[in-house]
């Protein structure tokens, strides 16, 4: 998945440097969409149908608060 990298970061990524801001790497899914949950990175659309499936996987839905508990 080709993401562009939106924060510095230190260390190693995938096994070589942390790359800089702006730029766009390939990375395996799981770490790619990982990195966008963190807010770290950003998805590289190549096609309208890859734009919604890392949408869908990336952003889960959130649910209400539900409703009140039972007063015993």
């Amino acid at each position: 998945m080709k993401i562009k990298i939106l924060e510095d970061g230190s260390g190693l990524l995938d096994n070589k440097p942390f790359p800089s801001v702006g730029e766009e790497v390939e990375l395996p899914a799981g770490l790619a969409i990982s990195l966008i949950n963190d807010k770290r990175a950003e998805a590289v659309a190549e096609s309208a149908a890859e734009t919604r499936e890392t949408a869908a996987t990336a952003a889960p839905e959130k649910r209400g608060p539900g409703r009140p508990r039972k007063s015993t």
